[in-house]
């Protein structure tokens, strides 16, 4: 492959992990420093800075790499990292207990946004606003105007992939952007766990405490996950309470209503809806073309107007699955000898990305592998059984429905004759936590999901 051509793959394949990864303190570390030296028929090799890169890659993201590096190449090749000492790393092992502290106001931008945790990308410029996020819009603006003394805390709701994370941290960007000695944080919640963890383990509570209490803006992302952590939710409560009463600015990034989260105690859930509540909901045809059109200018990708309805049309639930999606058919535009894909190519090309599983795996054979794993019967998963097995069994085809086919809640919740879709929120919460800490089950659930057939692993 042509040196060119193999730089553009590289970077296209990088573009797709990044979306889902979704973490862009986990980007940043493992992958951004990383490159592309070599593909082949069967193998792809990738240089890193240094052995530890290497082997967490090796450890962690083996799958990930192997899958979307073989899905963008059209071929399945299994990846070989090597060391190159020269290469430079663009982030640290992970987020420092202490955050880094500009050395003066006039540090640079990145310098500034690499301390706090922020994706550069993410702007209030290039947040492009619809019906869908209109409200959240101007919420957001607001508290950039007058941070910490309107809409304190700032709640954003909604699916995955429509831009909450994106619109705080532009929040976030813009009063660095004006007021470059403010403290900003920004967090996943099972960030904020992990960093509580290791300050327990090291007697640093003091430290720990001080990162994030002495915060002008606190921006934690995923919050409906503390309903685990009996102990962090205490911690973000007294957080809370002290960043409010220094008119500190919260923001808040969840994927339900605060009244929605289960598990946690009713004085969370008061200081959550105490400011402004606002949700995000799926991009209309309009709002996902926009998207299309301005990311399609930025990449520099040469694709018609056609086309690029023919992908709105299509990719309805996530701009995160547009973006991918778009970067996928600009590889193979520029990659085609003569002349630009035809609506026919497109359309085959978009019949690999994720909203065309359902035409491979239907809902029958979801609930029959997954009764046949757990040796339960189907008819069992959709009746009102609550053994422990059958339990387990639905909330495991819920979670393959929701994670792996992109169903909505409300079409799983009637697909398994439940009556509540919070029913379904629960069920995915569970399964995702069970397979952080359980290596059994996490084994089973591959098992199931190959079992499935490859197609839905992309």
């Amino acid at each position: 492959m042509p040196a060119a051509e193999q730089q553009l793959l590289w970077k296209t394949v990088l573009a797709q992990i990044e979306v889902k990864l979704d973490s862009p303190a986990i980007y940043k570390t493992f992958f951004s420093g990383a490159r592309l030296v070599n593909i082949g028929e069967s193998q792809a090799t990738i240089a890193v800075p240094n052995p530890f890169t290497s082997d967490w890659l090796k450890q962690k993201y083996t799958k990930l790499i192997t899958d979307t590096i073989s899905h963008v190449y059209g071929n399945s090749v299994e990846p070989q990292f090597i060391v190159q000492q020269d290469l430079t790393q663009q982030s640290q092992l992970s987020t420092p207990l202490l955050p880094l502290s500009s050395e003066s106001p006039a540090a640079s931008i990145d310098t500034l946004l690499q301390t706090a945790g922020l994706n550069p990308r993410y702007t209030m410029s290039s947040f492009i606003i619809g019906d869908a996020n209109r409200i959240a819009h101007a919420a957001a603006s607001a508290v950039i105007g007058s941070p910490g003394t309107i809409y304190n805390p700032l709640y954003i709701f909604g699916p995955s992939g429509v831009g909450k994370t994106h619109l705080a941290q532009a929040v976030g960007r813009s009063i660095l952007e004006r007021s470059p000695n403010k403290k900003i944080v920004y967090t996943a919640s099972e960030g904020f766990m992990n960093d509580m963890v290791k300050a327990i383990k090291s007697n640093k509570n003091r430290e720990f405490r001080n990162k994030y209490r002495s915060a002008d803006i606190l921006i934690i992302d995923d919050v409906q996950q503390i309903s685990k952590w009996e102990a962090t939710r205490g911690e973000i409560f007294n957080t809370f309470n002290e960043l409010h009463n220094n008119n500190s600015q919260v923001i808040l990034i969840a994927d339900r209503r605060p009244e929605d989260i289960k598990d946690i105690e009713d004085r969370l859930k008061t200081r959550f809806q105490g400011g402004m509540v606002v949700d995000i909901t799926k991009p209309d045809f309009e709002l996902r073309l926009a998207i299309l059109e301005r990311k399609a200018v930025s990449m520099g990708a040469q694709l018609s107007r056609t086309v690029l309805e023919m992908m709105a049309r299509e990719i309805t639930e996530s701009i995160r699955e547009l973006e991918g999606a778009l970067q996928k058919v600009s590889l193979f535009n520029q990659m085609k000898p003569e002349g630009d894909l035809s609506l026919e190519e497109v359309a085959r090309i978009m019949g690999t990305d994720s909203y065309a599983k359902r035409e491979k795996v239907k809902v029958p054979d979801v609930i029959k592998c997954v009764a046949q794993t757990l040796n339960v019967k189907i008819k069992d998963i959709k009746g009102p059984r609550r053994t422990k097995d059958v339990a387990m069994a639905r909330q495991i085809c819920m979670y393959v429905l929701r994670e792996e086919l992109g169903y909505k809640l409300e079409e799983i919740a009637t697909l398994l004759d439940r009556q509540d879709h919070t029913t379904v929120m629960h069920a995915v919460d569970k399964v995702k936590s069970m397979l952080l800490t359980d290596s059994n089950f996490k084994a089973q659930l591959q098992q199931i999901v190959g079992t499935l057939g490859q197609d839905i692993q992309n």
